[in-house]
């Protein structure tokens, strides 16, 4: 047998056993996602009942200024892990693990400093921002905590052993939720939800000590593996960064616009939206990525991986979306009162927006594989400007919330203009898929909102009859094509 057969038989046997493992991390990603969704909108319905919209409001600008924050001094140190080929080297490992523990604490400071100065500016618009003072600091404890988090969780990632980092997500959520309702339901604010945020840190931080296998995390600062970690992650901080202001930037705007009680009312609508590009990011960066890189060394071209990854990621997050749009007024109807009625006009528009930042995802998943970072900060900048305009343009004929959300979707489709370009120069674009599922949404999304809104029977339905039905009839569309890809999947698991 010849070399360049033995190199190719074995780079086969690394990529079906690699295959293996995708399969099993996929599976266990979906379930661990469907478990924890279902958890935390139990949770949002509860918590809607028994506190006011600007809640809601307070804690998204909570959010929103720790994730800043956290993207702001992101250097890609997970990423590294999984990416640098010295990820299992205990100096490198630690050392990254080092960084992180500062990284922490550096948060905590700047959270503590834009406190006062945040709470200033929103109360300015609604006096119940002063809490904001309070609720940032008590939340940017998490930072703390998260930054000691086991150097073991990385080390999981680099190898896909995501069935471990699903155990303790399921575990950190059901204690989460069943904290927090109890908490809230004696403290009845917001300072209930930031208290629980930082003990449900404290749980998942222990638990990466006691349920991961590895070797323990240590404190080392080896030149070598610093300037490695600093080097891949400049265009990594810079493209976090942009990424923050590009998905923050619609609360964070409107509140300094709109009342926080309508506010709250978006970040409602908005979360349930988020549900879908939660599970593509969880996907694209515990499975895909990891995938691609490992691919990448073993020879094969990236074209031929990103298109088998595209098309089962893109049917999902159609089938999520058609099912968010055609479902929207129904579930607000039967889940909530009357006070978050505009959440059922907000949530197909906001859906609308995450199908189109879902595709520039998978595209950017694909260009980080190749070493294209920069690439990510240049299509969220354009994502940010192109937001900015249509939104100061649109609230010249109208302000209205509703209204600015429809910025939100022109900036997408700008951002996923300029990425079909970015991704044909890497022999990317192959646009038969993005057709195809465009399609299905439009052709899915206008029966079921026929059916809902149009047809007498089903107009009349209980609101849970309606979504029973809508679920069955959207679900009964897309099987055609749920099973294009599990047949072969299942003929090769018969064999």
């Amino acid at each position: 047998m010849s070399v360049s057969n033995q190199q190719n038989d074995s780079s086969v046997s690394v990529v079906q056993g690699f295959n293996g493992q995708v399969k099993s991390g996929t599976v266990w990603t979906i379930l661990g996602f469907g478990f924890g969704q279902v958890l935390r909108l139990f949770a949002n319905v509860v918590l809607a009942a028994i506190l006011f919209q600007e809640v809601f409001a307070l804690m998204a600008i909570v959010g929103a200024v720790l994730i800043g924050l956290a993207m702001f001094s992101d250097i890609g140190i997970q990423t590294n892990v999984i990416q640098n080929p010295r990820g299992d080297d205990p100096d490198f490992l630690n050392t990254a693990w080092t960084l992180q523990v500062i990284r922490g604490f550096c948060l905590f400071v700047g959270a503590l400093a834009l406190a006062w100065p945040i709470s200033q500016f929103y109360s300015a618009n609604d006096p119940k921002a002063y809490e904001l003072a309070y609720l940032i600091p008590i939340a940017a404890l998490t930072s703390i905590v998260d930054g000691f988090k086991s150097a073991k969780a990385m080390t999981a990632a680099r190898h896909l052993r995501i069935k471990e980092l699903i155990q303790i997500e399921l575990i950190v959520s059901l204690f989460s939720v069943i904290f927090m309702l109890t908490l809230t339901w004696y403290m009845r604010s917001a300072f209930a939800l930031a208290i629980s945020s930082v003990m449900a840190s404290c749980l998942a931080s222990f638990l990466s000590y006691w349920m991961l296998k590895g070797p323990r995390s240590r404190f080392r600062w080896e030149k070598d593996s610093l300037l490695a970690i600093i080097a891949f992650g400049k265009w990594i901080f810079l493209s976090t960064l942009i990424t923050f202001v590009a998905l923050q930037m619609d609360r964070l705007i409107f509140a300094a616009i709109f009342p926080l009680a309508e506010v709250g009312v978006y970040t409602i609508a908005a979360g349930l939206s988020m549900m879908i590009m939660n599970i593509v990011g969880r996907l694209q960066m515990s499975i895909i990525f990891p995938w691609y890189s490992r691919l990448l060394s073993d020879g094969m071209n990236i074209s031929l991986a990103f298109y088998k990854a595209k098309f089962p990621l893109l049917l999902m997050s159609t089938y999520l979306v058609v099912l968010l749009i055609v479902g929207s007024s129904s579930f607000f109807s039967l889940l909530y009162d009357e006070r978050y009625s505009q959440a059922a006009i907000l949530l197909p528009i906001l859906a609308i927006a995450v199908w189109l930042s879902s595709i520039a995802s998978m595209y950017g998943s694909a260009f980080l594989a190749k070493g294209y970072s920069r690439w990510g900060a240049l299509t969220n900048a354009i994502k940010v400007v192109s937001f900015l305009i249509s939104l100061k343009l649109l609230l010249l004929v109208e302000i209205s919330l509703t209204i600015a959300a429809i910025a939100l979707v022109i900036s997408e489709v700008i951002k996923l203009c300029v990425v079909y370009y970015l991704g044909s120069r890497l022999g990317l674009l192959n646009l038969r898929i993005d057709i195809t599922m465009l399609a299905m949404l439009v052709i899915t999304s206008a029966f079921g909102l026929w059916l809902v809104r149009g047809f007498e029977p089903v107009v009349n339905l209980h609101p849970v009859l309606q979504l029973l039905l809508l679920g069955i009839i959207i679900t009964l569309f897309f099987t055609p094509l749920f099973i294009k890809i599990l047949l072969p999947i299942l003929k090769k698991e018969a064999v």
